[in-house]
């Protein structure tokens, strides 16, 4: 299994305009988007509700993991351009991922991970399961400062 542990000038350059879309978004007003955490032996579940017309970005996953519309509509990014997906859809996101989306409708979309440690702590998740970006209320960072892994 690939895991990646830091944003990378090749990464970093593949979702340039995910971090511009970001640095224009963090402008606009913010929505809540609940999250719910479930765990089996070995899986962490993560679901989000998105209200329909909402714009929003995925952090960039530091491995693969399923993707499963629950119910709603919502356009996705992917690497052969923008895709209306709907209830039902499943989808394996590779490692190096990071989508944009917009939710035609009230939306539910569940991801699963690997979690081997049966970590429990939402935050110790987020860092085990992404990779750190730049924060788009700060200016636009020189790519070429990134460290080569």
């Amino acid at each position: 299994m690939t895991v990646i542990a830091a944003l990378t000038p090749q990464l970093a350059a593949k979702h340039e305009a995910m971090f511009a879309l970001e640095r224009e978004l963090v402008k606009m007003p913010t929505v809540d988007l609940p999250i719910e955490h479930d765990f089996c032996e070995g899986v962490y579940a993560r679901t989000m509700t998105i209200p329909a017309g909402v714009i929003l970005t995925s952090a960039i996953h530091s491995g693969e993991c399923f993707f499963v519309i629950r119910s709603g509509s919502i356009m996705v990014t992917t690497d052969d351009g923008p895709k209306l997906l709907h209830a039902g859809h499943m989808s394996m996101t590779p490692a190096g991922t990071k989508r944009a989306g917009y939710a035609m409708t009230d939306t539910v979309v569940t991801t699963f991970h690997a979690n081997p440690q049966n970590e429990q702590t939402p935050e110790k998740l987020w860092d085990m399961l992404t990779v750190p970006q730049p924060d788009p209320r700060l200016p636009h960072h020189d790519l070429k400062e990134l460290p080569d892994a």
